[in-house]
């Protein structure tokens, strides 16, 4: 056993607990739908993430996107449409296997009291703004754009989803056609770190003041 694999057994074993796998879907051709039924209640909060046990050797951080606290299901919803530890092990999966992880961690960005909510973020960000999605007051307006290389489901466990290649021109139109109030509305920005600094700087240039961003991959 490598010195790597000492330390992730030393750390599973002191701090990690044990899910089982209820069911893999594909949303797509590269988003994952993963539900785990996990041993005790989970204390959720939107934006939280478990660190699950990928290999022996790599831990992986997957954000829930929603939680049933009456069956203690967690759901995941997981970009596995590129070359990973990550995305292989997620493809393995079958119901009843077991899912060594820590946590929930994380939980820094909640839903405001604003208005108007409006999300923008990769594939890899997607369990993180269904979170907020499930976790919202039913009243407030949501706004999802997914900015990637490829289309994503137009609606993603009954939250609608606008998608976008990113030009600026395209995010600046879609802006102006949701007429936002500009001091009732809050911004969440997340996934590729350079998208999402590239996405605060037009959000600000364009006179949003309150945008809270999280970067999760280079």
């Amino acid at each position: 056993m490598s010195l790597k694999e000492k330390a992730t057994a030393f750390l599973m074993g002191r701090m990690g607990k044990t899910a089982h796998v209820r069911q893999v879907t594909a949303l797509d051709h590269r988003l994952l739908q993963l539900e785990m039924q996990m041993p005790d209640s989970l204390a959720w909060r939107s934006c939280q993430h478990l660190k699950c046990q990928v290999s022996s050797t790599a831990l992986r951080d997957y954000t829930v996107a929603h939680y049933n606290d009456n069956t203690r299901i967690a759901t995941l919803i997981i970009d596995a449409g590129h070359i990973g530890e990550g995305s292989k092990w997620l493809r393995q999966l079958a119901p009843g296997d077991p899912v060594a992880y820590m946590g929930p961690g994380g939980g820094f960005h909640q839903p405001t009291g604003a208005s108007q909510l409006v999300c923008i973020g990769d594939a890899s960000a997607i369990g993180h703004i269904l979170s907020l999605y499930h976790r919202r007051n039913p009243e407030q307006g949501f706004h999802t754009l997914a900015i990637d290389e490829d289309p994503l489901p137009t609606e993603i466990m009954g939250m609608p989803v606008r998608f976008s290649d990113g030009q600026e021109k395209d995010v600046i139109s879609w802006l102006d056609k949701l007429q936002l109030p500009l001091h009732d509305t809050t911004f969440y920005v997340a996934g590729y770190i350079p998208m999402v600094v590239q996405t605060r700087k037009l959000l600000n240039q364009l006179g949003w003041k309150q945008v809270k961003a999280a970067g999760f991959w280079k």
